[in-house]
């Protein structure tokens, strides 16, 4: 009856330790019923994050953090666990990236999958990434509109103290009495700009009559162009062409001695003949000049001249 009891209080005491243990371990974020892949991944800083945060995949949870510690002693070294669902498997050049989920600076981790053929094993050490909290992204981000804000902050000051230093007392009053004589040229020389606004208006004027006229030899270009472009163009030129072949057969001809033209222009014999034709019709009229009676029998009377008269 006494190793009855004794048994029983031991049983209790072991449920009571195994409970225990597994509130532990359910606080830390292990179940010790399921079965889980653990992973690990070195930080020099992780940004407050917590055992028993959330690891998510894709945006799915699949796993949590179950252990933080230094690596072996050293405090520029954090060293975090991961247990990941033994069903998911894990390329071998993925990432344990830690993260920021809202602006109070709560972390979380994103397993950022690779593309490795290999998975990864039981305790394998992954890549590690660190995103940085919210502050530090929005000072990241708003850092370069800060630094620009300032270089123009510093322009427009370099700006105003160039105006500052240019227009002085002397230079203001030099600019005023640039006003006024320019406000005088114009008083001044009022009915001469009117006068030139009353020729530019003329001209407009003039210009818009001509646009009429310049529109009619538009259409008179047009006009012509359409005719140029009805007309039979290539037998004008072929009969151009057959032309000017033609003259080309009469100058060979002409050139070689064929036809009377031929034979006037290349015979030397010809040319010579009517030269001494020329020569001799002009003795004629010279010698019938000096001596008509010679050619010429006239009497009054209707006597002959004796042959003696005849020749002197």
């Amino acid at each position: 009856m006494k190793f009855r009891k004794e048994a029983s209080i031991g049983f209790i005491i072991i449920v009571a330790l195994a409970l225990f243990y597994w509130g532990i371990n359910f606080l830390k974020g292990r179940n010790i019923f399921t079965t889980s892949t653990q992973y690990y991944a070195v930080y020099s800083n992780i940004g407050g994050l917590q055992k028993s945060s959330v690891v998510t995949a894709s945006g799915y949870t699949v796993g949590t953090v179950t252990d933080i510690e230094f690596h072996r002693g050293n405090i520029n070294k954090i060293v975090v666990e991961i247990s990941i669902d033994r069903k998911f498997k894990i390329p071998s050049n993925s990432i344990i990236e830690i993260y920021s989920t809202d602006f109070m600076g709560s972390k979380a981790v994103n397993l950022i999958l690779g593309d490795a053929e290999t998975f990864a094993k039981q305790n394998d050490t992954l890549k590690s990434k660190f995103e940085g909290d919210i502050n530090t992204l929005v000072s990241k981000k708003f850092l370069p509109l800060k630094d620009k804000a300032e270089n123009l902050i510093v322009s427009t000051d370099s700006v105003m103290n160039i105006i500052r230093n240019t227009f002085t007392k002397e230079t203001q009053q030099d600019l005023q009495s640039s006003i006024h004589a320019l406000r005088e040229i114009i008083t001044l020389q009022k009915s001469k700009i009117s006068l030139i606004v009353d020729n530019f208006e003329s001209i407009s004027e003039n210009l818009e009559k001509s646009n009429k006229s310049f529109t009619h030899v538009v259409n008179n270009l047009s006009t012509i162009t359409d005719s140029l472009k009805e007309a039979d163009i290539k037998l004008v030129l072929d009969k151009t062409r057959q032309s000017l072949d033609q003259a080309n057969e009469i100058l060979k001809k002409i050139n070689t001695g064929k036809g009377t033209m031929g034979q006037i222009i290349n015979n030397d014999s010809l040319y010579n003949s009517l030269d001494k034709t020329v020569k001799d019709l002009d003795t004629l009229l010279l010698d019938l000049q000096e001596h008509p009676k010679r050619y010429v029998h006239f009497s009054i009377f209707g006597k002959k001249e004796s042959k003696t008269n005849k020749v002197k």
